[in-house]
């Protein structure tokens, strides 16, 4: 075994144990051996084996007349699993740079890395930190654009470019994420084919440090299917995967991959929010979405009073005792002041 093969399989335990040991799954002993069982069984080699029969007999204990065509037990849990890891990596786990995930229509995990976000202690920004209930986030030694505080409604757009050697799964992995259009509250999606002007202008409202691009292509050779998503005005990659045509050769294939990878990357808690909290882009909006999902959350004092806080910065929303917790409301609610 060669020394990177070591440090990543080091790498995938430690990020296991930290998950096990968490306050988010401090109270389910079921879903922390369920995710221990997947982990180490995919990292002996035994990935094949993963399966809803297995898990149903070696997690929870069903006898080998289990069939998990009809007893959903395996697919509620593993449903459970995903949500609780999206609960731990929105917050609890923000700072993990590995992070494990569960696919959607299976249940070999896989491994992604997040953004590398560093933070000094000695440059304070204007951009809150709502995690941690204060006033202030610290600016990010990643690379990319000038740290600067983004006022008003604006939310990313996200352009679609798909590589001109592309196969047909080029077109469907795109459509797929378009799919979730009315599930992606804090990002706009152009059109297929639309691209970027550099400099949109001031008098179009179009703001392209919060413009973003999804790359898709595919390799003739091997098959493989390669994802990107990049900011336009740096060029930096955010999230970036590739997959085997075993994993990718089908329409519903695509469709499971395209919904992990858009979770994972364009929804509030995703690397591209993150992205643009650590580099100071993030606009009134962005942080009052970010700070309301908090508290969908965690349903913490803290929580409250941060969403409470930058919801009263909207006309819709100045005045109310309560804060609205439905993103789709709230975005229909939320009218700049200025």
């Amino acid at each position: 075994m060669s020394a990177e093969q070591r440090t990543d399989r080091e790498e995938i335990s430690q990020a296991l144990q930290t998950i096990l040991a968490s306050q988010t799954f401090s109270r389910s002993e079921r879903l922390r051996s369920f995710l221990k069982f997947v982990v180490e069984m995919e990292q002996l080699g035994r990935g094949h084996q993963i399966k809803g029969y297995t898990i149903g007999i070696d997690v929870f204990s069903r006898g080998e007349a289990f069939d998990p065509g009809t007893d959903p037990l395996v697919r509620v849990q593993a449903g459970k699993l995903r949500h609780l890891l999206n609960q731990f990596y929105a917050d609890e786990g923000r700072n993990q740079q590995l992070r494990i995930r569960i696919p959607l229509g299976g249940y070999v995990p896989l491994y992604e890395r997040a953004v590398s976000v560093r933070r000094s202690a000695d440059h304070p920004s204007p951009v809150a930190d709502l995690s941690a209930g204060s006033d202030t986030r610290e600016p990010s030694t990643l690379p990319g654009p000038t740290p600067k505080v983004r006022l008003g409604r604006e939310l990313p757009r996200l352009f679609f470019d798909v590589d001109p050697g592309s196969d047909w799964r080029g077109d469907i992995f795109c459509n797929a994420v378009r799919l979730w259009a009315d599930r992606l509250w804090g990002v706009s999606l152009a059109a297929i084919g639309d691209m970027p002007d550099q400099e949109p202008g001031p008098q179009s409202g179009k703001n392209p440090d919060l413009f973003f691009v999804l790359e898709v292509k595919t390799n003739p050779h091997d098959g493989t299917l390669q994802v990107k998503l990049r900011h336009f005005a740096s060029g930096q990659t955010l999230a970036e995967e590739i997959h085997p045509h075993t994993v990718s050769g089908t329409v519903l294939q695509l469709g499971a991959l395209a919904n992990q990878y858009t979770g994972a990357t364009l929804t509030l808690p995703g690397h591209l929010y993150q992205f643009c909290h650590a580099s100071g882009l993030s606009s009134q909006l962005m942080q009052c979405l970010d700070a309301t999902y908090r508290y969908a959350l965690l349903r913490t004092d803290d929580a409250y009073q941060q969403a409470r806080n930058h919801q009263q910065r909207w006309v819709g929303l100045r005045g109310r005792h309560d804060i609205v917790t439905e993103i789709p409301q709230l975005l229909a609610l939320t009218v700049f002041r200025g």
